[in-house]
């Protein structure tokens, strides 16, 4: 079999099923060294399924990809491969590897968070990452690097290191096929390229199944939250002939569970912030007539809910009556209890109530979506630029009310991502942490706990694997066990033993994994424009941590 001119790929963390568990996908912003390696991806992470080297499920953003490009240049000539099959695969006919990710370098939330709060390791995304871009054929072959999280390649010192040839940032409907045809002929390009935002009319159908089903509904939020970047992009829905194509292709190719992905279901069609109730049921009910075994959702608004809470409870009704499962577990935003906040960096997220009734909006929305059976994890973030101590009393107290409610709390610290409305601002780091952040993140984690055990037989019973659930379990109790400090307003002493000698640990020492320094060979520090790119103030970190050379 020849091999394909254009390989499409990702990271070994991109490339799971996560046994079904699809917020168990989040596992791989951990650290390395808080559960063993082969454990993880053994247990935890095991491969998709491929055939012949070429992966049979994959990310959404990849089979777009996959479809723009073999629309332009064939069907044989573009494939998909699981990273250990790179070098299989590619052969003398391979010109171009494209890869994709959600943090290339573990900089995006919760990743950093978890880096900086539990430093065991590399976080396993970065390290996989980096242990994709050492293999000799990412060294022969031309690569070009894509994604959600393409910001944090986007500087030619960084490229150079990772032998990286181009950086594309964007939507790659419109632009792609253009840029892979220069490449292919050889043509100069800048190199790093940023795509034009696609109509609905120019989005491919997907030809091959995606990682859990997911299919996307819409693009684009609208509410304009300072510190994200989906909030940026124009908001388009597709229409639901396209949606259902995507699903059916999704259910002939083996799956059996769909995730409609979006930033707000409810908002699928509306005309800004008025729903359009009828689209809303007419795309969940035409899903359902697809007959698959189950039906996810990943995103949802507060606000929507709050306003529209009948409308919630309608598709749950349609979905509970015509499907075998008994509830839905989806993400959110709280980000805060301060209404001052609200008002500074996020006010269209309440809208079109005021800032001021955001706490009534959580907790009254939270309350119908658990009444509906809904099992929301939502985040919170810590150190918005200008954040002060009774902003973060005011977010105690919000999760104190929600004590009662099935909800996981989230807590991320804030990260200045390029594209967004706060990217020139400064990252927040534990060494700014006030002793009310601590007792934040301590009630949040002890929170959670309590929600998890509640939760982990029904979330967990779709996995196949008992030591996944005992591994789960272990590390509920051993987090419970540091919140304790964490609600006196104190850090954890030491989170590296946040393991077992005996289960999480080689011959009874905390395990610590490569970092990008025994990757890469050379000498040098990263430009202070690319600090700036990758994490706010945290270059002195970035130099040290990430791109620090042997030398």
């Amino acid at each position: 079999m020849s091999s394909p001119e254009i390989i499409l790929t990702a990271d070994e963390t991109m490339m799971s099923r996560y046994n079904g568990g699809i917020f168990v996908g989040f596992s791989t912003c951990m650290p390395a060294g808080v559960i063993p390696e082969w454990l993880y991806f053994r247990l935890i992470a095991p491969p998709v399924p491929r055939k012949n080297g070429r992966a049979l499920q994959c990310d959404f953003g990849l089979r777009i990809l996959e479809a723009v490009l073999k629309k332009e240049f064939g069907e044989d000539a573009v494939e998909v491969v699981h990273p250990r099959d790179l070098e299989r695969v590619a052969g003398k006919e391979t010109e171009i590897i494209g890869i994709t990710g959600h943090d290339y370098l573990g900089l995006n939330p919760p990743t950093s968070e978890f880096a900086d709060l539990c430093p065991t390791g590399e976080p396993l995304n970065r390290k996989k990452f980096l242990e994709l871009m050492s293999k000799r054929v990412m060294k022969e072959k031309t690569v070009i690097a894509g994604g959600k999280a393409a910001w944090q390649l986007a500087d030619e010192e960084i490229m150079r290191k990772l032998n990286i040839d181009y950086v594309f940032i964007g939507e790659a409907e419109v632009t792609a096929p253009e840029v892979f045809r220069k490449i292919l002929s050889g043509d100069d390009l800048p190199r790093i390229i940023c795509g034009k935002e696609a109509e609905v009319e120019e989005i491919p159908n997907i030809r091959g199944a995606t990682i859990h089903g997911l299919v996307e509904i819409a693009r684009g939020c609208g509410r304009g939250c300072k510190f994200c970047t989906p909030t940026m992009q124009k908001f388009r829905c597709k229409s639901v002939e396209h949606i259902l194509r995507d699903v059916s292709v999704n259910l002939m190719n083996g799956q059996r569970s769909i995730c409609l992905h979006s930033e707000d279901l409810l908002r699928y069609m509306a005309d800004g912030l008025r729903v359009n109730e009828e689209a809303v049921k007419k795309l969940i009910r035409e899903v359902i007539r697809l007959k698959p075994e189950k039906l996810g959702v990943s995103h949802v608004a507060l606000s929507t809910v709050y306003h529209n809470p009948e409308l919630l409870r309608e598709i749950s009704e349609m979905i509970y009556s015509n499907l075998d499962q008994s509830f839905i577990g989806v993400q959110t935003g709280i980000e805060t209890g301060s209404p001052r906040l609200m008002e500074m960096y996020m006010k269209g997220k309440c809208a079109p109530s005021p800032p001021e009734k955001w706490p009534e909006i959580v907790r009254e929305s939270i309350e119908v979506m658990n009444e509906c059976r809904w099992i929301p994890a939502a985040t919170i973030i810590n150190g918005l630029p200008g954040e002060r101590k009774e902003d973060v009393l005011k977010t105690i107290e919000l999760v104190e009310d929600l004590r009662n409610s099935e909800v996981l709390i989230v807590p991320m610290n804030f990260v200045s991502m390029r594209g967004s409305g706060l990217d020139r601002e400064r990252s927040f780091t534990k060494e700014k942490m006030l002793p009310e952040h601590w007792e934040l993140l301590g009630i949040c984690i002890e929170h959670d706990v309590r929600v998890g055990k509640r939760l982990v037989n029904l979330y967990l019973r779709g996995l196949k694997s008992y030591p996944v659930r005992l591994i789960f379990r272990y590390l509920m109790r051993a987090a419970e066990k540091y919140a304790r400090r964490m609600k006196r307003g104190e850090p954890p002493v030491d989170y590296s033993k946040i393991g077992a000698p005996s289960l999480f640990s080689v011959r009874g020492k905390p395990r610590h994994d490569l970092l990008l320094k025994d990757i890469l060979d050379g000498k040098g520090k990263v430009s202070r424009d690319a600090e700036r790119l990758s994490h706010g103030d945290q270059g002195e970190e970035i130099d040290q941590r990430i791109l620090e050379q042997k030398g």
